[in-house]
């Protein structure tokens, strides 16, 4: 009796357990991978897993110019090779489908190395989109709401899943390392078409008015090697693109486009833009050059920028007025292929989510220009690239007010993020730290600059485990902050696996507590004799280099400076506590 009550019982809990998943009781799954097919509401992706972050490198003092960390026997560590980067633009789109990948979506085999800082397994998996399926896009930390249509194949999508229904879809936007030199080629695979095409020809035209109201049809285009010179002219430009990246990347559904080594100039001119993915001015390619003058350009839609450059275009403009309403619209923005602007005077407005003033993934010089954006970062610098600001200036809203990071959308090299400022206004409006580094190598130098900011944070160094930049544990940032007589305010704050160097020169003044919390991997503070540091906490220091060896510079405020005593580079220490003025000490940890 006992044995056959036993088998009554397990067939009952089989039993029980069957019907539960039949109802539906089973645990949801998350998938993450590449898309490679949309029909309809269906969805069909390579699946993937998220590769490993590069160890980040501590910073030592005599670190290398290029950005390199030294190691702790001095050598310098190189950059990894070519094409080992964990895989952005702007504001992160996602990458090309991997090369290699046909008409018909077909994926390199299990374990290669997909886009997006993927591991491809070989595997696929289709996903059914519903009515009820929530789809988000995720940028540079933000998240607006999304729709199957904007979603493409190559893209890169983690999916919650019941059964085999998706019941939340985010498409991961919005930053970072780039595989070597980026994915990708440098044409796109939609055929450019303009209502006015120069192609190969030398064309000028003054005062006529141009109008394309056709998806994925350009306005002006100049392609082939032509030369345009266009004056006086009003462009406007609806009809949404058909493709997010070939628009972002290769000009598609642009008001104005030069391509394949063409040249434009164009003065006293008005572009409009109501169009999803309608950038306003926008070049790609080497050779491709356009020079702006007294333009006004005006776009609505998402994903429709102001002057945008890829793949070595290079746009020179002065006095513009831009104004960008939508999603991801940096007025200035380069993209996937390192792209070049120099802006002179002018006025920058935007006002969505992921729409910082300037966004770059290449190289942006701005001189003269003012600048906000409502929802979003004043500046951002993605990867191996640089803006560089004279007399601007620039007030944001975002999470923090100038952003260096690496993403995982494979828009920007792997490098070291340069962002250098000259007699500029920089303000942030947001509750964050000035300046926010994560999963890159970043270095920021400001001279006569002037920062306004609420939070009292000058400066967050960390890693991050909620926006799919590097690896959760290992995508910390190494920044190096320069003051060449440069009034600086606000508290340095570091994790344990990133480094911060602050470097005070020509006068600088730091009013602030370094790593209060003694929390950071490597920490340096550096001054030179004409430069001082106002403490206003207590602060832990790796490393600290002073001209004076007195110490007389630092003003303590009755706070303690702890260094290490185990470190040769503070040997001119000997080991010793040092009285500082206001009645604090500088003395080992």
């Amino acid at each position: 009796m006992k044995r056959k009550a036993l088998v009554f019982f397990l067939i009952a809990a089989i039993a029980l357990s069957a019907m539960a998943a039949a109802a539906g009781c089973q645990k949801s799954t998350t998938l993450l991978g590449q898309v490679t097919a949309i029909e309809g509401n269906t969805i069909t992706l390579a699946l993937g897993t998220q590769n490993e972050a590069g160890e980040q490198g501590a910073f030592q003092p005599g670190a290398g110019e290029d950005g390199t960390s030294a190691g702790e026997d001095g050598t310098t560590r190189p950059e990894p090779p070519d094409g080992m980067q964990p895989p952005s633009g702007e504001e992160g789109e996602m990458p090309e489908p991997p090369e290699g990948m046909g008409e018909e979506g077909s994926m390199p085999p299990g374990g290669a190395m997909g886009p997006g800082g993927l591991t491809l397994t070989g595997e696929e998996s289709t996903i059914t989109v519903s009515d009820s399926t929530v789809i988000t896009i995720e940028e540079m930390g933000e998240t607006t709401g999304g729709s199957l249509s904007d979603i493409d194949v190559g893209d890169i999508l983690s999916v919650t899943l019941d059964g085999g229904t998706a019941t939340t879809v985010t498409v991961m936007q919005g930053g970072g390392g780039g595989m070597g030199e980026m994915e990708g080629s440098s044409a796109g695979s939609i055929e450019l078409t303009g209502v006015y095409t120069v192609d190969g020809t030398t064309e000028t035209s003054a005062g006529e008015t141009c109008t394309s109201d056709q998806g994925d049809e350009n306005v002006v285009l100049v392609t082939g090697g032509g030369d345009l010179t266009l004056a006086g002219a009003t462009l406007n430009k609806s009809g949404d693109t058909s493709s997010a990246n070939e628009s972002n990347f290769y000009g598609l559904n642009a008001v104005l486009a030069v391509a394949d080594g063409s040249t434009a100039t164009v003065t006293g001119t008005t572009l409009t833009s109501s169009a999803e993915g309608a950038n306003g001015i926008f070049t790609t390619g080497e050779g491709s050059v356009i020079t702006a003058e007294n333009v006004k350009i005006y776009t609505s839609g998402n994903s429709s920028r102001g002057l945008d450059a890829t793949y070595g275009g290079t746009i020179n403009a002065a006095d513009v007025e831009i104004v960008t309403e939508g999603a991801h619209c940096a007025p200035i923005a380069t993209d996937r292929g390192e792209g070049t602007i120099t802006v002179e005077g002018g006025t920058l407005s935007a006002a969505g989510g992921g729409s910082p003033c300037i966004y770059s993934t290449g190289d942006i010089t701005v001189i003269g220009v003012t600048g906000t954006a409502t929802g979003s970062q004043a500046a951002v610098v993605e990867g191996k690239n640089s803006i560089t600001l004279t007399r601007c200036i620039l007030t944001g809203a975002g999470e923090n007010g100038v952003m260096l990071y690496q993403s995982t959308s494979g828009d920007a090299a792997e490098g070291t993020a340069s962002f250098n400022v000259t007699d500029c206004t920089l303000i942030t409006t947001s509750s964050g730290p000035m300046f926010y580094v994560t999963n890159t190598d970043a270095e920021a130098t400001l001279t006569g600059t002037t920062l306004e900011f609420g939070s009292g944070i000058l400066a967050e160094v960390a890693g991050n485990d909620t926006n799919n930049w590097g690896t959760p544990g290992s995508n910390g940032g190494n920044f190096t902050l320069t003051g060449v007589g440069q009034v600086l305010d606000g508290d340095i704050l570091c994790d344990g696996i990133s480094t911060v160097s602050l470097l005070l020169t020509e006068g600088s003044v730091f009013t602030g507590a370094v790593n209060e919390e003694n929390a950071g991997g490597e920490v340096t503070v550096s001054l030179d004799a004409s430069s001082q540091w106002n403490v206003t906490g207590t602060s832990y220091v790796t490393v600290i280099e002073n001209a004076s060896s007195d110490c007389s510079n630092i003003n303590s405020n009755g706070n303690t400076i702890y260094y290490d005593v185990s470190n040769s580079a503070n040997d001119w220490l000997d080991g010793k506590t040092i009285s500082l003025p206001g009645g604090g000490s500088l003395t080992p940890a």
